[in-house]
């Protein structure tokens, strides 16, 4: 168990690290062959279902229902969520990718999926009003399957196909039922142990999962974006901004509204995006370069993390830290 628990902290203490690094593997591997990512490709919807209920192990009931104590919050980072971000996704596709319609679905699907996990970890670095992040993750988290076939359809559906009821169904099993799956499982454990001493593996095996999904969209796309180079400008321009927008936007309004501890809260709530799960929708739904624009979005979003945190810091007195 000691083992485990020390990785775990290393996941949790290293991962901007991880990502960067296991990019950069992908990247050089795929230029020579796409065939570890092929094989991760076969485990992709176990992996999902692992992340998620990973995920939803970290969530309770009552967490869900503190949402009523702070419904302002709550509903402030489900409008950035699901409108702003979607939106702002939309409108860079449409500026940047247009031509490219594959690529343009992918960034559109990086906006629509639910808050990142990862967000509790910074809000609580931050001493963040990290009750709130979790409300705002789990509500997220339960209406994806809902909402995302919805915004697919109306942001996306001018440049591919969208198998509105297929992507539901799709993402009720390996979104919904894994994550209620956790919650639940962890309800029941209470009952008869400490879940407190196994929490903080969750996040760990969570993340892991999504740096092998990670790592299978870029490595079994290197070599169709090698053979069409004029993508990789527009791509990465598009991208870029993606991240850093949410942030801001999200960090400006909030500042006026609320205190330090809920703007905190808020910017990292919505400006990180499961992309997790936007591989998978990607790697299930459709067969182009969808996955591409989201597997580059992890590294430009942990970039703006670290960002964030540092401007966050320096604006901390010693007493709060």
């Amino acid at each position: 168990m000691k083992a485990i628990l020390a990785y775990a902290k290393f996941v949790r203490e290293k991962y901007t690290y991880i990502i960067i690094t296991t990019l950069v593997i992908a990247v050089i591997v795929g230029l020579f062959t796409s065939s570890p990512g092929l094989h991760i490709r076969q485990f992709n919807t176990t992996l999902i279902v692992i992340m998620i209920a990973a995920m939803g192990f970290t969530i309770t009931f009552r967490s869900l229902g503190a949402a009523a104590r702070d419904w302002k919050g709550f509903s402030f980072g489900l409008v950035l969520n699901f409108l702003f971000a979607p939106f702002l996704c939309w409108v860079l596709a449409r500026l940047f990718l247009s031509s490219h319609s594959d690529l343009a679905t992918g960034l559109i699907l990086i906006g629509v999926v639910p808050c990142a996990g990862m967000a509790l970890v910074w809000a609580g670095l931050l001493k963040g009003d990290v009750p709130l992040a979790t409300v705002i993750n789990a509500a997220t988290m339960i209406l994806a399957p809902f909402l995302i076939p919805l915004l697919m359809s109306l942001f996306a559906g001018k440049f591919v196909t969208i198998n509105a009821w297929g992507m539901f169904q799709q993402l009720i099993y390996t979104v919904l039922l894994p994550v209620l799956g956790g919650v639940a499982l962890r309800e029941l454990l209470e009952r008869r142990i400490n879940v407190q001493k196994i929490l903080p593996v969750m996040p760990a095996i969570s993340a892991t999962m999504a740096v092998l999904l990670m790592f299978m969209a870029i490595n079994t796309n290197i070599s169709p974006i090698m053979k069409n180079v004029g993508l990789i400008g527009p791509l990465v321009v598009s991208t870029i901004l993606i991240f850093p927008i949410l942030f801001v936007v999200a960090y400006l309004v909030s500042i006026k509204l609320f205190p330090r501890g809920k703007n905190i809260t808020i910017t990292y709530s919505s400006g990180m995006k499961n992309l997790p799960i936007a591989i998978g929708i990607a790697a299930m739904s459709f067969k182009g370069l969808e996955m591409l624009p989201v597997a580059v979005g992890f590294a430009f979003q942990m970039l703006t993390a670290v960002t964030f945190y540092q401007i966050f810091r320096r604006g901390t007195t010693e007493k709060e830290r």
